[in-house]
């Protein structure tokens, strides 16, 4: 919603995002979508070259992207599987739990 109105107040927007279906559901204007877990979107800690790549690609879907509502998916691969890494919370975010019907139906539609 904030990039929604930081787009009605005449600025560009990206969100970077595991859950791009959520977003389009949202009206957000731009999307780079990248499957990595939730607190490490830019990647690992400590790995500032990867970190970099991320920003920089999430910055280039801003840069060349040509209509409203585009998504673009990133392909960068997290070096674990997501359900190994020993930093997630014990259970989800409450914004998670209040749209996660909303996005499994995104997924199956």
């Amino acid at each position: 919603m904030a990039a929604r109105f930081l787009e009605e107040k005449g600025f560009s927007t990206i969100v970077l995002t595991p859950t791009p279906e959520f977003h389009r559901i949202m009206g957000v204007p731009r999307t780079a979508a990248i499957e990595y877990p939730y607190g490490r979107l830019l990647g690992q800690v400590g790995d500032k070259a990867g970190q970099e790549q991320v920003l920089l690609e999430t910055l280039s879907v801003l840069e060349n992207a040509r209509r409203p509502g585009e998504l673009r998916n990133l392909e960068f691969t997290w070096p674990e599987e997501p359900k190994n890494a020993k930093w997630q919370p014990p259970e989800m975010s409450p914004l998670i739990k209040m749209y996660l019907e909303e996005i499994r139906a995104a997924r199956r539609g």
